[in-house]
């Protein structure tokens, strides 16, 4: 099954899971350059899952490098679906 990939929100089309693992990695290893530079107060956001409510399988991911202050991350995950998830690295 092929998953709806997002890229800084901007719509890249369906891909497989070995295309979205790769990405993943990708955005992964640039937040972790990235939170090298950020405040202790600061995480950098880079992928939103979402998944099926009924069957739990992965339908779209978003990837990004956002960085963002803690609080304002706390107040993004109180309002995100609860068939989401974030990653995120925080500031060292």
């Amino acid at each position: 099954m092929d998953i709806d990939l997002y890229i800084n929100e901007i719509y890249c089309g369906f891909f497989p899971l070995h295309i979205i693992e790769k990405n993943f990695t990708n955005y992964r290893m640039k937040a972790s350059e990235m939170a090298k530079a950020i405040d202790w107060d600061e995480v950098i956001l880079y992928a939103i899952f979402a998944y099926n409510e009924n069957s739990s399988a992965l339908i779209s991911v978003d990837l990004m490098t956002m960085r963002m202050t803690y609080s304002r991350y706390v107040r993004l995950c109180s309002k995100i679906s609860k068939n989401c998830r974030m990653f995120f690295i925080k500031g060292r």
